[in-house]
């Protein structure tokens, strides 16, 4: 993209166009969320793609990797047996005779989601306990259990979308990179956006090295607001700095969708109001983006 097609360009084409949902892929696609700063909207455009697909009678999953547990809560997921904590974490003093074969263990964690959300949607959720696993230095190659757990699980599903952790690296953030297909980088016209995106770019090049067919979808441009000077400075940065990797969608910010996590329902519940259809709208626009990346 080039700087003089500016955010608020590509919003207002998205609005004009005709939009349904094109999902293809050949295999199943495991998508991970990620930016190495807090309140960038992750959790919220995870819980937006999850709607979108499942209003469209898709399968979905949602994994939540981040130990406050917002996925978990948005998507109505309650208290089970285990929880994704219990897939990454294994007693080292066990005997390994004694211990559950882990792959495709993922499906005896499975929880369906809250009545809003319909059949379609299941969760791995998270849990406080998660925080534990970034000091575990016990649980034998702990980053790679997701992966190896999901392995005839996630072929169910039409999408897997990993909610991670904001934070710099780290174990969770490994293992949910190393057990994706693909990821997605969404960031703000702040300067947190900005950095949260640079640095998550960075630990994704370090982990493609191990997960050699992990495939960068882009940057995008979430929760954008109306056009200021500040904002629209940071939108330049982004092109500048980010070039090419940066979509030529964006998904817009509106009110209704913070009303709707609060009320654990999909946006999908309320897609009659306006600003719903203006999200739904940008939320098939990063499906069909993703499902053309794969």
């Amino acid at each position: 993209m080039t700087t003089d097609v500016t955010v608020w360009d590509v919003l207002e084409r998205q609005l004009r166009a005709e939009t349904t949902l094109t999902w293809n892929p050949d295999g199943p696609v495991v998508l991970a969320i990620d930016s190495e700063k807090g309140g960038v909207g992750k959790t919220g455009l995870a819980g937006g793609l999850i709607a979108v697909m499942a209003a469209h009678g898709r399968r979905v999953l949602g994994i939540d990797l981040d130990p406050r547990a917002t996925l978990t809560e948005e998507l109505g997921a309650e208290r089970g047996e285990y929880s994704v904590n219990d897939l990454l974490y294994e007693d080292p003093d066990a005997d390994p005779d004694e211990l559950p074969e882990l792959s495709g263990l993922a499906g005896d964690a499975l929880r369906p989601a809250g009545e809003a959300w319909g059949d379609n949607v299941r969760v791995l959720a998270a849990e406080r306990a998660l925080a534990n696993r970034e000091s575990d230095n016990r649980t034998p190659d702990l980053e790679r259990r997701l992966k190896t757990s999901l392995e005839g699980v996630a072929e169910g599903f039409d999408l897997v979308v990993i909610d991670l952790p904001p934070r710099a690296g780290g174990k969770l953030v490994g293992a949910g990179l190393i057990a994706a297909t693909h990821v997605l980088f969404p960031g703000t016209l702040t300067a947190d956006g900005l950095i949260g995106v640079r640095d998550a770019l960075r630990t994704y090049k370090f982990v493609k090295r191990n997960n050699t067919t992990l495939r960068n979808v882009g940057v995008l441009r979430n929760i954008v607001d109306r056009r200021t000077n500040v904002a629209k400075y940071y939108d330049d940065k982004f092109i500048e700095e980010f070039g090419e990797d940066v979509l030529d969608i964006a998904v817009a910010r509106r009110v209704i969708r913070e009303e709707a996590r609060g009320a654990c329902v999909p946006i999908t519940a309320a897609g009659d109001k306006p600003d719903a259809k203006v999200l739904i709208n940008g939320y098939m626009h990063v499906l069909n983006t993703v499902g053309r990346a794969a």
